[in-house]
């Protein structure tokens, strides 16, 4: 999308994010006033064992990333999105809130747009995706490197490895409260 172009959040219920895209995405569309519209919610590939059948094999199966969080990019500026949506947000069954950025002055609205630093970092790690795709690297000591995916050069972001569970902690910024989220990591090697 060309800039200028922002991220809203909304709080949905759980296990609802699919639904609140397909419906939410009908409507903007179908009531875009000119705007552009692109409704999603952010995945990560998180790795996957069968322990009931013991599956020879193991693969990465998509998770949403923040859970109950749907995000919806736009060139509409906020003042018009929520003059014009938000009666459809408050009716909605499965939104629960459109996110805000912090405190308002007074006579002003709140900010409802993801800061344009935190947008940025997520596009990288997303790399114009909506899943963040797994990384892999290998160990010596406490020391990681990653060889492959979005983490390439983002080590010191991680906060935890879990080798059985092929999986990483790290820590978004997002409206200002950091936020751990586990994404896929697979460690090939281990040395110390």
């Amino acid at each position: 999308m060309e800039k200028p172009y922002w991220w809203y959040v909304l709080f949905v219920r759980a296990g609802k994010e699919n639904s609140v895209v397909e419906e939410l995405g009908r409507f903007l569309i179908g009531n875009s006033k000119g705007y552009l519209f692109d409704v999603f919610y952010l995945e990560s590939e998180q790795y996957f064992r069968n322990k009931k059948y013991q599956i020879v094999g193991h693969e990465y199966k998509k998770r949403p990333l923040f859970p109950g969080y749907v995000f919806v990019e736009t060139n509409m500026p906020q003042k018009l999105f929520i003059g014009n949506y938000i009666e459809y947000i408050k009716n909605s069954l499965n939104i629960i809130k459109l996110l805000s950025n912090g405190q308002a002055r007074e006579g002003e609205l709140p900010s409802i747009a993801v800061a344009d630093f935190e947008r940025e970092r997520l596009e990288y790690l997303f790399r114009g995706k909506h899943c963040l795709e797994h990384s892999v690297g290998y160990m010596v000591g406490d020391k990681i490197t990653i060889k492959s995916g979005p983490l390439v050069g983002r080590e010191g972001e991680i906060k935890y490895v879990n080798r059985h569970n092929r999986s990483a902690i790290i820590e978004f910024e997002m409206f200002g409260t950091k936020v751990e989220v586990k994404v896929g990591l697979e460690v090939i090697y281990k040395n110390g």
